[in-house]
């Protein structure tokens, strides 16, 4: 038998299909496109897995249960998708939706557990019992293991770093509140910092050579190439991003103890060798006391394997638990 996860994001669709054993067996991405119309989004996650069943050469009755991860909180009881910032959409039985267009067990949790859940079982996170996950992306999601377990939290909002606010009145966040995390140092507030930076302060930049459209979507190895190009607009973005990353890994440190912080996401993965300095600096410096000695600053192992392999790896093992919804 043979498990799918899916990974839905701001920007793309990922998908991956294991076996029993945990080996990915086949993997596919496509466009999220739209925001605000779930239909269109669900008509994206569903060409996303059938084009990964007809790539893999596995078949759809092989399937035994499908996880996925979104970036919101989810009702994990229900199935439910509370809300997602970065696609504009609330209050979504998306399990229910994927139970009746696959008629098969699903499982819909945050995306940053699934991703952090992957990695506690097959990636860098491994040994540790007591670990945050913080994966950069379109916005920013976190996600807490203690002794094993995910902390959810009573409404299914534990982990939901990306919206700690870091700056009161601070830049505007796509959850409507202002000076958030991932309004900060998410792609999405780097890209607004950027495009102030050059329209009001007058900022040199390479950015529109390399990329016509970056003031709504840029690359990571686009800003990676302009970072060690030392382009003025995305040093100042990226550094900004990366001190404040920092300070909320000391957060984390003062409010939880953890043993470890994995960082992850499209950003750290392409950039984690000159973000890193400063992230680690900054963790060190805002911690209490002695709070960040001997706490291990992880990278992902998955890289974007990780959500979707959380998803189908979570459901593999729970097959036969209340998790699942049928």
């Amino acid at each position: 038998m043979y498990y799918c996860g899916i990974d839905l994001g701001g920007t793309k669709v990922y998908s991956i299909i294991i076996d029993q054993d945990g080996n990915i067996l086949g993997k596919h991405k496509v466009k999220t496109k739209y925001k605000s119309d779930f239909n269109k989004i669900f008509e994206r996650i569903v060409l996303c897995y059938n084009e990964l069943i007809q790539k893999s050469n596995i078949k759809n009755k092989d399937i035994k249960a499908i996880g996925i991860g979104v970036p919101s909180s989810v009702k994990v009881n229900k199935g439910i998708l509370i809300h997602a910032p970065n696609l504009d959409i609330k209050n979504i039985d998306i399990a229910e939706k994927l139970i009746k267009e696959f008629n098969k067990p699903v499982y819909a949790d945050n995306d940053g557990n699934l991703g952090l859940y992957g990695e506690h079982h097959y990636g860098k996170a491994k040994s540790y019992k007591s670990i945050y996950g913080i994966f950069v992306g379109t916005g920013i999601g976190g996600a807490y293991i203690l002794n094993n377990e995910i902390i959810r939290g009573k409404n299914f909002t534990a982990g939901e770093i990306g919206h700690m606010i870091l700056e009161i009145n601070g830049p505007k966040c796509g959850c409507g509140r202002k000076g958030c995390f991932e309004a900060i140092a998410g792609k999405v507030g780097i890209i607004n910092y950027m495009k102030k930076l050059v329209k009001k302060d007058n900022v040199q930049t390479l950015l529109d050579k390399y990329e016509a459209n970056w003031k709504n979507n840029i690359g990571s190895s686009i800003l990676k190439e302009l970072y060690q190009k030392n382009d003025q607009a995305v040093v100042k973005a990226l550094t900004r991003a990366s001190k404040v990353i920092g300070i909320a890994c000391a957060n984390i440190i003062n409010i939880t103890g953890v043993d470890a912080i994995l960082l992850g996401g499209g950003l750290i993965n392409d950039m984690a060798k000159d973000l890193l300095p400063v992230i680690k600096k900054f963790m060190i410096k805002y911690s209490i006391g002695d709070g960040a000695n001997n706490v291990k600053l992880l990278l992902s192992g998955l890289k974007d394997n990780a959500v979707a392999y959380g998803a189908a790896k979570f459901v593999s093992l729970n097959e036969n638990k209340k998790f699942l919804l049928f």
